[in-house]
């Protein structure tokens, strides 16, 4: 029996059971059509109760984005809210969700910003070295822990190299923007193999300012599979992105200051040996360690110098999975440490740390083939903890959780499926909010509460396709920012709710996808007038759509992208209101094959936004326009237009 070939994926949200033998699906690389994010083995799409989203390494390059970010909004509009143009901080949205409780993995290491006040900026987050990435919307507490009650956005980088290929990639365009990659892969008759890419790219920001953005990233892969027995894999990621903010007071008056920007690096680690243990037995075991060091400009006048805000995580992971005939099993055992450094007023600098220890058990049964039940538990301890010079302080927070989940789906013959899954999930409060009570002699601070229900159906008939899903989260025990006592505390509650519809028509050469998303977050605990609009609970669109198409004619390929974010409520600066304006998406894309090797792409991305002057900004001339800002007082970034060339070995 031979393992799979995707080697880098870890532990607990990654990894695959060995099969039985003459089960050659299950054997093969996770497909378009399987996950191996929603349980703890791979399973197909169609099997799992979970409603996720898969990203191919197809559909990264078709779009033409190099950071997580622009893809997502790319590809789901309206499950991210953004701060204006490139690279600003972007908060993930994902059914209504709030930012800190979806989590990020790359090959199952959590990448983490302990330092701020949510999850990793996506827009953070390069694409070098990815080759499949899969969403996964709503709670996920009992496969990942604390922080994922909203849910989870895997990352996977590439396979192990079979012979020699990469890849080469250049772009110049508009708005002076420059760009390239670089990947190359082998792998060898005895066993080993390794990847390395890097890229880089800049382009002028949403308004002018002295720098630049820019990215630029590496990734490097080392692995040795011995025979099929075992498998061993080393990662190494390396990523920095220059983001000019010169909007640096957004309310009137407006206050521009065109060399203020943010920096960030991080940098990834990850060892992971998988081992074949025979009579459907697989032990996956990793260590990992992900770090960000991070640079703001101050917040007062003149803005420099910078701020350091860092966070290290370190992370373990060992699980046991079972494959039987018609049923299997999953244990895992995850440890991690975080540590947070951010400015500290009047000590010098605040040190959080965070240890945490989970103990997870999954199952699935199938008792007749169009029945499949799922089911998981999974107890976390978590411990919290401010340091000074002197030491601990004696106040800290501990906590110890059981969260499970229940899940069913039945194939209803015709094309026709149903799902469901019920459950419970947590959340920690912010490292950063812990650090910031207890240096302020504010309360202990206890972890967040939610439960769930979601259900879905979905139908296949030749080339279409429709899937109809919805769901309900209540969060309890919210840790909020009381703006009386100036202390963070536990008195926040939030109900989101949503549905989302499907339709596609899909042949070779031709597909045609339409999405539409109801959904709305709800403050339970505030007067039943302002539910909708508290500071919790804002920046929501209430509505989305989007539609995307592609054709290809012999060594043509057109490819266009359209999403509509609706209508939400937005603070002004002075106080709390509907915004009435929308936001729309466009991107266009025409590419060329002139050999089977070389591609050549003309692209249009934000081709409905344009371009707003420093003083057209300052005099607010944007404001209340459809198009002009996801976030009021932001400009969103205007429209490119690129030329692109790629060649494959």
């Amino acid at each position: 029996m031979r393992l799979t070939s995707l080697t880098l994926l870890l532990a607990v949200g990654t990894l695959g059971a060995a099969a039985p033998e003459g089960d050659a699906e299950r054997r093969t690389e996770p497909s378009a059509t399987v996950t191996v994010t929603a349980e703890g083995q791979p399973v197909e799409l169609a099997k799992t109760p979970n409603p996720v989203k898969v990203i191919t390494r197809e559909q990264i390059d078709r779009s033409g984005t190099t950071n997580l970010r622009d893809l997502l909004q790319t590809l789901y509009p309206g499950q991210l809210v953004s701060n204006g143009g490139l690279g600003t901080a972007t908060s993930f949205n994902l059914g209504g969700a709030r930012n800190q409780d979806v989590v990020v993995l790359l090959d199952g290491l959590r990448l983490t910003d302990a330092s701020g006040l949510g999850s990793v900026n996506p827009a953070s987050i390069g694409l070098v070295g990815i080759e499949r990435i899969e969403v996964e919307q709503g709670p996920c507490s009992t496969r990942f822990g604390a922080e994922a009650a909203g849910g989870v956005v895997a990352l996977y980088t590439a396979a192990p190299a079979v012979g020699l290929s990469g890849r080469l990639q250049g772009a110049l365009g508009t708005r002076s923007l420059r760009g390239g990659q670089a990947e190359i892969g082998y792998g060898g008759n005895q066993g080993l193999w390794f990847r390395a890419g890097v890229a880089a790219e800049s382009e002028e920001q949403a308004l002018e300012a002295t720098n630049p953005y820019r990215n630029a990233g590496v990734h490097l892969a080392l692995g040795l599979q011995d025979g099929g027995a075992a498998a061993y894999t080393l990662t190494y990621r390396n990523t920095y992105v220059g983001v000019p903010i010169p909007w640096a007071k957004s309310t009137f008056p407006r206050v521009f200051a065109e060399d203020r920007e943010t920096r960030t690096r991080q940098e990834q680690v990850i060892g992971n040996v998988r081992v074949d243990l025979g009579h459907q037995w697989l032990l996956d075991l990793s260590l990992g360690q992900a770090t960000q060091a991070r640079q703001e400009p101050n917040y007062m006048a003149p803005y420099t110098p910078y701020s350091p805000y860092d966070s290290r995580r370190n992370q373990a992971n060992a699980s046991l999975a079972w494959h039987g005939e018609n049923t299997g099993a999953t244990t895992t055992l995850t440890a991690y440490e975080e540590h947070g450094y951010a400015p500290g007023y009047p000590s010098g600098t605040d040190h959080g740390v965070g240890r945490h220890v989970g103990l997870s058990q999954e199952g699935w049964f199938e008792p007749v083939p169009s029945l499949r039940l799922s089911a998981g538990l999974r107890q976390q301890w978590d411990r919290q903890t401010f340091l000074v010079d002197a030491g601990p302080q004696p106040d800290e927070m501990k906590a110890s959780t059981l969260t499970g989940r229940l899940g069913a789906t039945w194939q209803m013959g015709g094309g026709f499926r149903s799902y469901a899954s019920v459950g419970t999930a947590f959340g920690l409060p912010f490292l950063s909010a812990v650090m910031y009570n207890q240096q302020n002699g504010g309360e202990a601070l206890d972890r967040e509460k939610s439960r769930f229900a979601q259900v879905g159906a979905a139908w296949e008939g030749g080339p279409w396709y429709a899937k109809l899903e919805a769901s309900r989260t209540q969060h309890d025990n919210l840790v909020i920012f009381d703006l009386d006592s100036y202390l963070y505390a536990n008195a926040g509650a939030m109900r989101i709710q949503g549905t989302e519809a499907t339709l596609g028509y899909r042949q070779e050469g031709f597909l045609l996808e339409g999405f539409y998303r109801n959904q709305e977050a709800r403050d339970t605990r505030a007067p039943q007038a302002v539910q909708l609009q508290t500071s919790g609970v804002i920046r929501r669109p209430f509505q989305s759509l989007g539609l995307k198409g592609s054709r290809t004619l012999g060594a043509w390929r057109g490819d266009l992208g359209w999403g509509w974010s609706g209508a939400s409520y937005e603070n002004f600066g002075n106080g709390i209101r509907a915004s009435r304006t929308h936001f729309n998406q466009l991107d266009a894309a025409l590419a060329y094959k002139p050999r089977p090797a070389w591609e050549i792409t003309l692209r249009g991305a934000h081709l409905l936004q344009r371009a707003w002057s420093v003083a057209e900004w300052k005099a607010g001339l944007m404001d209340g326009r459809n198009d002009a800002a996801l976030i009021a007082g932001y400009p969103a970034q205007p429209r490119t237009v690129s030329l692109e060339a790629a060649y494959r070995f």
